[in-house]
């Protein structure tokens, strides 16, 4: 078999233990991840994550695993190189873009570009077109739910580099949108606008609980009746499915609006464009199916002027990594949240990405430079048997 051929897949369940078990939130940290490793006959592998989260993509272990394994039946004998062709032999194995096998088609194609590039001993980022820069301003999730525990987490991760804050004001509302509920969201929100410099970026980020048009019409007038926040943006305040009302806030509102939930294919963001629902998006390439389709989104987006945030699963410092290659081609990028990685204990992984002061990099090496720690594997492996 030629060396460019698929000899084998292998599928690695992981159990990761968080750092915090209740994340600022009322629910567990609850992620599925799993490691895929694409081999050659001559012995070269290269590297992807399948990663969801249950109660948001709403796959398990199982159900990635069962996709997963159907596609390496498949793929076996592949050329590697042939990175297009493999979503083809996928789309025949699933459909083409099916929400529920996005993770597991994740996985096989970041292993794909990893192994592509070792291959041809190029970092991912030029597999993907080359590379406007390799260092990467952050942003990172504010769960705290209070406005006090905002505003303090805030000034924290500003203090450390990041110019990204993604504040969370959807808590209340999930357990009913009443008036007091919203004006709790509201106020967590000034809290955290009040508690950095205006040149942050501070996206508010219901996770579609604000209910309707004249909800969040009435809390952004509220909020600028008593001062100009240059530096909010309004994050899928509705139901996914509401792209009309998405549509309207956009051409009513005075800050810019992004939506997240419904970006799953390159068709369904075109669809987006064409109501006009957002002025920015959020890209996850575990949503996606990875970075071929990934980039194809970002390519419509940028003939539209629409901006891109890269958002972590939370992946581990291999998925994160990945996203950062996605970021080395984007032309104009928001900031970037790969700290996902950071919420395990331990992954079983060396290389890829670095963090300092608030920014990540990458460097040159061949596929995402990430590597396995083999003694960490096998503890982590173990656990999840």
């Amino acid at each position: 078999m030629s060396k460019f051929k698929i000899a084998d897949i292998e599928i690695i369940p992981l159990t990761l233990k968080p750092v915090k078990p209740d994340w600022g939130t009322n629910n567990s940290l609850d992620t599925a991840n799993l490691l895929v490793l694409i081999k050659t006959d001559d012995g070269l592998t290269g590297y992807g994550e399948a990663a969801s989260g249950p109660a948001y993509f709403n796959q398990t272990f199982g159900s990635l695993l069962d996709w997963l394994n159907a596609y390496a039946v498949a793929l076996i004998g592949h050329d590697v190189r042939d990175i297009i062709g493999a979503h083809k032999i996928m789309d025949g194995v699933s459909g083409e873009h099916p929400p529920g096998t996005q993770p597991a088609r994740c996985g096989i194609d970041l292993a794909l570009h990893d192994l592509a590039g070792k291959l041809l001993d190029v970092p991912v980022y030029q597999l993907l077109g080359g590379q406007y820069r390799t260092r990467f301003e952050m942003l990172t999730n504010l769960y705290e739910l209070t406005p006090e525990a905002k505003a303090s987490a805030a000034k924290e991760f500003v203090d450390a580099g990041y110019t990204g804050l993604k504040t969370k004001v959807g808590a209340a509302t999930k357990h009913g949108i009443s008036k007091a509920n919203l004006e709790i969201e509201k106020e967590k929100l000034i809290a955290t606008l009040d508690a950095v410099p205006d040149h942050i970026y501070v996206d508010a980020d219901s996770n579609q609980s604000w209910g309707t048009v004249k909800n969040v019409i009435s809390i952004v007038e509220e909020l600028f009746s008593r001062k100009h926040y240059k530096n909010l943006s309004i994050e899928q305040p509705l139901n996914y499915l509401d792209l009309a009302g998405h549509a309207y806030l956009r051409s009513v509102l005075k800050v810019p609006l992004i939506i997240d939930e419904p970006i799953t294919s390159p068709a369904a963001v075109l669809q987006a464009i064409r109501m006009g629902a957002m002025d920015r998006i959020v890209l996850k390439i575990s949503r996606v199916g990875g970075l071929l389709p990934a980039r194809r989104i970002a390519a419509i987006c940028e003939a539209a002027s629409v901006g891109i945030s890269l958002d972590t699963m939370p992946f581990t410092k291999l998925g994160d990594t990945a996203n950062c290659h996605l970021a080395a081609t984007l032309r104009d990028h928001y900031p970037i949240d790969v700290d996902g990685h950071l919420w395990f204990e331990k992954t079983p992984y060396v290389g890829g990405l670095t963090m300092i002061g608030g920014h990540a990099e990458i460097d040159d090496a061949p596929g995402f430079g990430v590597e396995l720690d083999k003694d960490l594997l096998d503890d982590l492996r173990r656990a999840a048997d």
